[in-house]
């Protein structure tokens, strides 16, 4: 299977002139048979509620596009975007075909004063097998590698929105390689990460100051990690190709997790700043996103 991954610049905003761009790249791909976009592909990775304004009801339009993508280019489509439904905010992520959805998958984690959150399934069945699905820090998760763990899969894909100090990239790399190591060496298949690049816009909440006082920006590094694989050249900076085999395997050896997390990470950091973050981000995402649908009708 070919496999193609576009590292997405962030900084390019509007639904339509993304979808230009994204076909673009598309475009310069050679025979793929699998295009894998990051994490809100569709509308830029955002921590504020200026994203709601692209939120894709009950996911028709994405749904739309990404069929016409595939039958235009003769591929399986994974795009992330940000659907709503039923009086909430996802941060999700679909697969399909010319003629197919496959399957929709919804950040368990998601940044909490945008989008709702819960513990979401994460495979989705193709003709090509299972593949399991975790939206940026949910593949850092257990409760991902526990919905999983158990399940024949074909593929895992790690779609990305994922900001980092640019001071620390080779950090940042590192913890990259462990985890999607260590999800290819337990499963023996390929993973993909898939992570924009470019400008981190305005973020809600304690966590997003503190980011955004650092500097940090979204730095890619996306990869397909494979134990065999063949490099797919390009002369295009954004796309990133491997051709491997494709076939379903079960876990071989387990994952070791510090407590919830794959990465050891800063303790007082979660428990000082992160978690009453996310608290106080799940109130202020109840009161105004009623509001804003409310706007909307």
């Amino acid at each position: 299977m070919n496999i193609y991954v576009l590292e997405l610049n962030n900084e390019i905003k509007g639904i339509d002139q993304r979808k230009r761009y994204i076909e673009n790249l598309i475009c310069k791909t050679d025979k793929p048979d699998l295009i894998v976009l990051p994490e809100l592909a569709l509308c830029s990775y955002m921590g504020s509620m200026d994203i709601w304004k692209y939120a894709d009801v009950d996911s028709v339009s994405t749904s739309q596009w990404a069929k016409e993508m595939a039958a235009k280019y003769h591929s399986y489509i994974a795009v992330g975007y940000l659907e709503k439904s039923s009086g909430e905010y996802y941060n999700s992520y679909l697969i399909a075909d010319e003629n197919t959805i496959y399957g929709i998958v919804r950040k368990s984690e998601g940044e909490s004063y945008i989008f709702k959150r819960g513990y979401f399934p994460t495979l989705i069945g193709t003709p090509f097998g299972n593949v399991a699905v975790a939206i940026c820090y949910d593949a850092r998760r257990r409760h991902f590698y526990d919905n999983m763990a158990e399940e024949s899969v074909s593929l895992i894909l790690f779609p990305h929105g994922s900001p980092g100090d640019p001071l620390e990239t080779q950090k940042e790399k590192r913890d990259v390689d462990y985890f999607c190591n260590a999800y290819l060496n337990a499963f023996h298949v390929p993973v993909v990460y898939a992570n924009s690049r470019g400008k981190l816009d305005y973020m809600l909440g304690r966590t997003g100051k503190m980011m955004q006082k650092s500097g940090f920006r979204l730095n890619g590094m996306s990869n397909i990690y494979t134990s065999h694989g063949e490099i797919l050249p390009s002369d295009t900076p954004e796309i990133i190709g491997k051709s491997c085999g494709i076939a379903p395997h079960g876990r071989s050896r387990e994952i070791s997790f510090y407590g919830s997390d794959i990465i050891k990470g800063n303790w007082l950091f979660r428990i000082f700043v992160l978690k009453p973050d996310i608290r106080d981000g799940i109130r202020f995402y109840n009161q105004h996103k009623s509001k804003a649908f409310k706007n909307c009708n």
